[in-house]
């Protein structure tokens, strides 16, 4: 339970309702003909149109076609910074974000949060010392913490961007899972926001398809970063992830997927201590707080030794922090509930019965 989507994960819950959409008759010589950088114009209008059920206001030529969310996160970087530029994101943040990073040579920056995410006043400070342009954060069940910001929080942390002339990626991969839905970032700013969504969560890791709602002065230099890594993201996908967009089956799509994660949250509360989880009912994963000797690195290895994965919070940090008493589960990640009940039972047991003597010699050293 270490990554959200492991080869052995749950199969869909709604798989009977996404089966027909990709049975349909296809226009197999259309799409094998198309080289549309930024997607066909029906994707892009389409993928606008779902953007508009979160309260965004985007136009089909504002839209691009991407190959997922880490996709859209590597195209941010490369459009919007250059080499040796700073990048302020959270103090914890996706490790596909820190990969993408270091490999275009951009350096992050780790604001300080807390349950809310981004303290604006921190976000403030570090505008001012770092003089840096981009933002990249994610409002909506932040991963690993599950930090969700209120529409206050998200309006102080817009405000004090465009005090300093801030762009904000808005990694939004799992703005579908609340109910009601929270208003994105995009939806109040869309001129200094760049906001990124995926299939992936949604349908699937295997539907390699997302959409970056870009601000249309910065639309022509997406697409040369588009270019300059996949050309395009696949019509085959494209069309197959936008069948299902439209589709009548979408609403219970996702009502099957927030009810299952709901059920294995319960599960979560139900079987660890109360005081040990950090977590919201429709993320898909939660953080677990150690105690009774246990590291995050001791606690990994033993989980592992006992047949579950799962991971360090020093995987996210941008910094250190030395946070190295909490560990990140998915609870998605199990073929079933079954599996997943006795899995968080191990890692109860284990919490339970603390670390060995030899672990608390070397912590306490």
């Amino acid at each position: 339970m270490s990554h959200n989507f492991p080869a052995h994960a749950m199969h869909h819950p709604a798989l009977a309702l996404i089966r027909p959409e990709l049975d349909g008759a296809v226009d197999l010589g259309g799409l094998l003909a198309s080289q549309v950088d930024v997607g066909l114009l029906r994707h892009r209008t389409i993928a606008a149109r779902w953007l508009g059920r979160f309260g965004i206001e985007a136009r089909a030529d504002e839209v691009l076609v991407t190959c997922g969310g880490q996709h859209g996160l590597l195209l941010s970087l490369m459009a919007l910074t250059h080499p040796g530029d700073a990048v302020l994101a959270e103090e914890l943040s996706f490790y596909g974000l820190k990969s993408a990073a270091g490999m275009l040579g951009r350096s992050l920056v780790g604001v300080r949060m807390d349950r809310e995410g981004i303290v604006p006043e921190y976000l403030d400070v570090v505008c001012r010392r770092t003089r840096a342009k981009v933002l990249v954060c994610t409002p909506t069940l932040h991963n690993p913490t599950t930090a969700t910001m209120s529409d206050e929080r998200r309006r102080e942390v817009a405000e004090v961007c465009a005090r300093h002339d801030v762009l904000i990626v808005e990694d939004d991969v799992y703005g579908f899972l609340p109910d009601p839905i929270l208003r994105p970032l995009a939806a109040s700013a869309p001129d200094r926001v760049v906001h990124i969504s995926s299939l992936s969560k949604l349908a699937g890791p295997g539907l390699r398809i997302g959409f970056l709602r870009v601000p249309r002065q910065l639309v022509s230099v997406f697409g040369i970063a588009l270019r300059a890594t996949t050309l395009m993201a696949s019509p085959f996908n494209a069309e197959w992830a936008t069948r299902l967009l439209e589709s009548r089956r979408i609403d219970q799509v996702v009502a099957a997927m927030r009810a299952e994660t709901q059920a294995r949250q319960a599960l979560v509360a139900g079987l660890l201590p109360r005081q040990a989880i950090l977590t919201q009912p429709n993320a898909y994963y939660f953080c677990l707080k150690l105690g009774n000797g246990w590291s995050a690195e001791a606690y990994t290895q033993a989980a592992e030794e006992a047949g579950v994965g799962v991971t360090p919070i020093s995987l996210f940090e941008v910094s250190s922090l030395h946070q190295s008493d909490t560990v990140r589960v998915c609870v998605n990640a199990a073929p079933d509930r079954e599996t997943l009940g006795e899995a968080l039972e191990k890692l109860a047991g284990l919490l339970e019965a603390g670390a060995p003597p030899t672990v608390r010699f070397r912590g306490a050293v």
